[in-house]
């Protein structure tokens, strides 16, 4: 039986034959560090880091929201998250308090001083933005987020779904 052989871009790091350069988890890590020093040395004149950047933005997108879920959008470890907020807090960008009717919520919400902030740095996101896409066509970016979508949601499956699914004589042999 002949052993099909994978195109290069489908070669992973025990595979013969494997780049590097051409690995995709390899050029999203390269191209999202990119992207963060970038924005991280434009911010830095504004006395702005990513973190508050990304919490900003969030919370530009939808204020108020429960830290929970400033935490699953901006990708961000609760702990990390908290001493943002608390950060965010003490220069007077945010104001957390309870939800109503759940008081274990928090609810985060973003003052007018953060506004403003956030105004002026949404120039320097655009224009980073801008050299990101430069040279790309709208097909090619469509695609990207496409691709992109579906790596995340590969990645939040079960890697023992396909397992879990296995018909049940195969379950039957498995015992």
């Amino acid at each position: 039986m002949a052993v099909e052989k994978k195109s290069r871009l489908r070669s992973g790091p025990s595979d013969a034959g494997f780049d590097l350069e051409e690995y995709l988890p390899y050029n999203l890590i390269r191209t999202a560090a990119a992207y963060s020093e970038e924005m991280a040395k434009e911010l830095k004149r504004f006395r702005l880091d990513t973190m508050k950047w990304r919490v900003l933005m969030q919370l530009h997108d939808k204020s108020p929201s429960s830290v929970g879920e400033i935490a699953r959008r901006t990708v961000t470890k609760l702990p990390t998250l908290t001493r943002v907020l608390n950060r965010l807090e003490q220069e007077g960008m945010i104001v957390r308090q309870a939800r109503e009717g759940d008081k274990r919520v928090i609810q985060v919400t973003m003052t007018p001083k953060a506004s403003r902030a956030l105004k002026q740095v949404q120039e320097i996101g655009q224009r980073v933005f801008e050299r990101v896409i430069e040279g790309v066509d709208e097909r090619e970016i469509a695609l990207t987020i496409s691709v992109m979508k579906q790596i995340r949601a590969n990645l939040a499956r079960s890697p023992y779904e396909e397992v879990e699914q296995a018909p049940a004589d195969m379950k039957a042999k498995a015992s």
